[in-house]
C-alpha cells in the first residue's frame, strides 16, 4: 500500500478541553448486525422443512435488514449470533442489546429474542428470554433495547438468538423482519474530538477493550463506522489536539505532538462487512516518529485511526474520533 498522506499542521492546535467529550465508548459484539453485507453472514441459521432464512431490501436504515419467514406449525426457525466477545466479555458485567424489528404472524406464530451466557466446552450459565415473553411485533418497524446481565460463567462469550416460533393451530404463520442488531459492552476510555461524516453519512468512532492496566499489555482498539473494504491504520499519540482536514483529508486529526502510526506488518487494516477495523496493541512497543516506546502506568494516551474514503467518486481520507485511555 503506498504511504498515506502526511500530517502537517495546517490549522491551529486546540487544547484537549476544548474538544468534544462523549460518553464512555461501547464495544460492539455483533458482526454484521445491520445486513448491510447483503447477505446473512455472521449469522447461524436453524431452519425448518419449509422456512428460509434471507437478506431483505425491507430494512428499518440502509438498505438491507433480514428476514425469517416460517410457514411450518408446531416449529421454531432460529437464528443466532454465537459465542460472542469470549474473553472480552466478564461474569456479572451489563450487556446491552438493542436491534429494530416487525413481523407478521397468523393462527399463534411468534417470535422470542433470547440471550445466552455460554460455557467454553458447551452449555450455558444462564438464560434469558428478553423482555420476558414473545415481541410485541406489528407490520411497523420498532427499535428494542435490552439490558442483560452476563452469567456466572462466559467463558463461552454470549449468544443473542430470534426464534421465530409457530403453534400447532393450522395456518399457523411467522414473517419475521430484523434489523440494527447491536450487542455491546462497556468499553474502555472516553471518546474527545468530534469525527466528520464519511461516505456513508456517519462519522467513524473509537472504542477499546482489554485492560486499562499498562502490566497486563491486554489492549484491543476498534474503529466502526468505515466504508466495507476501506483500509485504515491507528494513530496514537501523548498529546491531544485538533488539526482540520490535514493534508486534503476529510476529516480532523484529534493528535498533537508525537504521532506514531501503527503500519508495520498486519496492522494496515481492511474495514470487513459491518466497517470495522481492530488491533490488538504491543504496549511495549508503540510507535513514535522516533522508534518504539513502552507505556508506563500513569500515563494517558490518545488513539485515533486514518482511513481511505471517497467523495463524489474522488479519493481522500477521513479520520474517527479520539479515544484517550489512561494506564494505570
Amino acid at each position: 500500500m503506498r504511504a498515506p498522506v502526511s500530517l502537517p499542521v495546517i490549522a491551529a492546535f486546540f487544547a484537549a478541553s476544548a474538544s468534544v467529550a462523549a460518553a464512555t465508548p461501547q464495544a460492539e459484539l455483533a458482526a454484521n448486525g445491520g445486513f448491510e453485507s447483503g447477505d446473512t453472514s455472521s449469522w447461524a441459521y436453524f431452519g425448518t422443512p419449509n422456512s428460509t432464512f434471507s437478506a431483505t431490501a425491507d430494512a428499518s436504515s440502509g438498505a438491507f435488514g433480514g428476514q425469517v419467514f416460517n410457514p411450518d406449525q408446531t416449529t421454531a426457525a432460529v437464528i443466532k449470533q454465537a459465542n460472542l466477545g469470549v474473553g472480552a466479555v466478564s461474569s456479572g458485567e451489563l450487556v446491552t442489546i438493542t436491534f429494530s424489528a416487525k413481523g407478521t404472524f397468523a393462527n399463534g406464530g411468534v417470535a422470542f429474542a433470547e440471550f445466552f451466557s455460554e460455557l467454553s466446552g458447551g452449555g450455558v450459565s444462564s438464560s434469558e428470554i428478553l423482555g420476558g415473553g414473545p415481541l410485541n411485533l406489528t407490520g411497523a418497524w420498532q427499535l428494542f433495547s435490552f439490558t442483560a446481565v452476563a452469567g456466572s460463567d462466559v467463558s463461552g462469550g454470549v449468544t443473542l438468538q430470534f426464534a421465530v416460533v409457530n403453534g400447532a393451530n393450522s395456518g399457523s404463520l411467522a414473517d419475521f423482519l430484523v434489523d440494527d442488531v447491536s450487542v455491546t459492552i462497556p468499553g474502555l476510555g472516553v471518546n474527545f474530538c468530534a469525527a466528520n461524516a464519511n461516505s456513508l453519512g456517519v462519522a467513524a468512532s473509537m472504542a477499546a477493550q482489554g485492560s486499562s492496566r499498562a502490566a497486563d499489555n491486554d489492549l484491543t482498539l476498534a474503529a466502526n463506522g468505515l466504508a466495507a473494504g476501506s483500509f485504515g491504520f491507528f494513530l496514537a499519540s501523548r498529546l491531544t489536539g485538533l488539526t482540520s482536514n490535514p493534508g486534503g483529508s476529510q476529516g480532523n486529526l484529534c493528535l498533537s505532538g508525537s504521532i506514531g502510526r501503527y503500519v508495520g506488518p498486519g496492522q494496515i487494516q481492511q474495514a470487513d462487512s459491518g466497517g470495522g477495523i481492530t488491533l490488538m496493541l504491543d504496549l511495549l512497543a508503540v510507535p513514535q516518529p522516533t522508534g518504539f516506546v513502552a507505556v508506563a502506568a500513569g500515563e494517558a494516551w490518545s488513539f485515533q485511526a486514518w482511513y481511505r474514503d471517497s467523495v463524489a467518486g474522488q479519493a481522500t481520507s477521513n479520520f474517527t474520533d479520539g479515544l484517550t485511555v489512561t494506564f494505570q
